[in-house]
């Protein structure tokens, strides 16, 4: 795990802002066995009861959360679309490529044209193709060897690095996590300027942590 980050599906859930039985269902068959079964194979097996995915398992569902919400494209023709484009761009994670984000429309084209899905060549031929995903993918950053994605400025002063703090969100450049960060401003009578003289940072990076533990630390609570 180290260096890979390391998320329990709650914390996916949160961060992407999807609802949390959607995203066990991805990594884990329901129990009911409805549905065609998981998408994404997590990159950690699991221990017991307990389950983890990594970075790249995150961007994989960030970006398949777009497309499901954003352009009702079905789980098959994800699934599909992710199966064709790991062959295509030979990586484990398609979905975390950077090629989606320079040349998405050409690399999905392709993906229609081999399955044979006229629905997804409809939402790609749309002049709106890709703008709320690039909305996403705007605050990814990719490894220029990998070509994979790298951190992801999830918020105003926030980063996710999964080199820092297992992938944690961040104060950027701080590697203190949002969560103490806002946990001490609560616990100090919401005195930001003693929370940052306490930690060596500005007053901002306290905003922006609490800011952010206020829109994603709770949502979609498992």
């Amino acid at each position: 795990m180290l260096g890979k980050g390391a998320y329990i599906l709650a914390e996916v859930s949160r961060l992407t802002q999807l609802h949390p039985l959607r995203v066990r269902s991805w990594f884990k068959q329901r129990p009911d066995g409805v549905g065609y079964g998981p998408i994404f194979d997590s990159d950690y097996k699991s221990i017991g009861s307990d389950f983890a995915v990594s970075f790249l398992d995150l961007i994989d569902v960030l970006v398949a959360g777009q497309f499901r919400d954003h352009y009702n494209v079905s789980m098959r023709v994800v699934r599909a679309a992710y199966s064709v484009l790991k062959e295509e761009l030979d990586v484990e994670h398609p979905f975390c490529h950077s090629d989606l984000y320079t040349d998405g429309k050409r690399i999905f084209q392709l993906a229609a044209t081999k399955l044979g899905d006229e629905k997804l060549s409809d939402v790609i031929s749309r002049q709106q193709f890709f703008v709320h995903i690039k909305e996403k993918l705007d605050h990814i950053e990719y490894n220029e060897l990998t070509r994979l994605a790298d951190k992801w400025r999830i918020a105003n002063g926030v980063l996710l690095d999964p080199k820092v703090s297992m992938g944690k969100p961040t104060v950027i450049e701080t590697g203190l996590t949002t969560y103490v960060v806002a946990n001490q401003y609560r616990a100090n009578a919401e005195n930001a300027a003693l929370v940052a003289d306490l930690y060596g940072i500005s007053e901002t990076d306290v905003a922006n942590a609490v800011d952010f533990e206020k829109q994603y630390g709770n949502r979609h609570a498992a």
